[in-house]
């Protein structure tokens, strides 16, 4: 009991975490680029994966598998990354964090177009978040006075998460083969790779002496606790709780967002947001729902195929 009780004490600090990038991120904008953060992320992770990886975990990844880690690496670093940081910078950090829950819908649509699977609580969820999504994106949430751009940042944060969706379908079959180490290692690798032609020689023209005691601070917030912090408390609760369970705490990070941005700005909400927030959570919990169903349902199959006499070394990556 008190391992699960640290587990989701754990979860709960990266959903604060991840709230606070929200916020801290924008911080950054006027001094490096998002494509030089995301670059700068990569290069940070790369290193410190790559340096754990070789210490701790020794595994040599098939060729075949490496063609699809690159593919990871351009959608869930490469890809998801940039559009995320361009967008915030458009967009308010509430937003930001609303949107970033539709990635699970896409997932959900992406199984249905892929494997034909089709669940009435997954497409009333799907309709009902997307409807939020339009509103948060079409409308007034009284946060946008404070916005740049609000429309084009809300789009490009949404096609992040449909990026991020696609890289966590391709990820799926790998993460059931290879440690997880030795696949954010060739990940953040491969996202390195693709951004160092084409922004290094802007991170060689970034200002690093003029940058502010705040700018380094919010640096250091990304690349430590956004970059690394967050992966362990992640790790450590997937070993104790149920994935389903994980999964859910993603729903708490716009509220802590909110509360954050209320409690710093001193911002007001309009009822768009309030109505647009509780269509993509309750989308989102209607998803998730019938997911933990679908797994309890697995789980039992899976026992009752070992009883009778199955051995689990003839399950295929292409069955998982």
């Amino acid at each position: 009991m008190k391992k699960e009780f640290l587990a989701h004490i754990c979860l709960l600090v990266e959903s604060v975490l991840y709230a606070g990038s929200y916020m801290v991120a924008s911080d950054t904008s006027g001094f490096i680029s998002p494509f030089e953060l995301t670059l700068l992320r990569a290069i940070f992770a790369t290193l410190i994966f790559g340096t754990a990886q070789m210490l701790l975990v020794r595994e040599k990844v098939e060729t075949k598998d490496i063609l699809l880690l690159g593919a990871c690496g351009l959608f869930g670093i490469t890809v998801s990354n940039v559009l995320f940081f361009t967008g915030l910078n458009l967009t308010t950090p509430v937003n930001a964090s609303l949107l970033t829950l539709t990635s699970p819908l896409f997932l959900i649509l992406f199984a249905i177009l892929i494997r034909g699977e089709i669940e009435v609580g997954k497409l009333v969820g799907v309709l009902i978040a997307s409807i939020g999504g339009v509103i948060l994106i079409m409308g007034d949430t009284g946060l946008e006075n404070k916005a740049e751009d609000p429309l084009v940042g809300n789009m490009l944060v949404a096609v992040s998460a449909g990026s991020y969706a696609i890289y966590l379908t391709l990820i799926s079959p790998l993460l059931q083969k290879y440690h997880p180490l030795t696949i954010l290692k060739w990940l953040f690798g491969f996202g390195t790779l693709y951004l160092l032609p084409v922004w290094g020689l802007g991170l060689t023209r970034v200002a690093w002496g003029s940058l502010s005691n705040e700018v380094w601070i919010a640096l250091g917030f990304i690349l430590i606790c956004i970059t690394f912090i967050t992966f362990l408390l992640n790790t450590f609760a997937l070993k104790i709780l149920d994935a389903s369970i994980v999964s859910t705490y993603i729903y708490t990070t716009p509220l802590i967002t909110a509360l954050l941005s209320i409690a710093t700005d001193g911002t007001t909400v309009s009822m768009n947001l309030i109505l647009a927030s509780a269509l993509i959570l309750f989308g989102g919990f209607l998803v998730s729902q019938t997911n933990g169903k679908k797994d309890d349902e697995d789980a039992i199959e899976s026992l009752e195929i070992n009883d009778e006499g199955y051995s689990e070394d003839n399950v295929t990556l292409s069955d998982l």
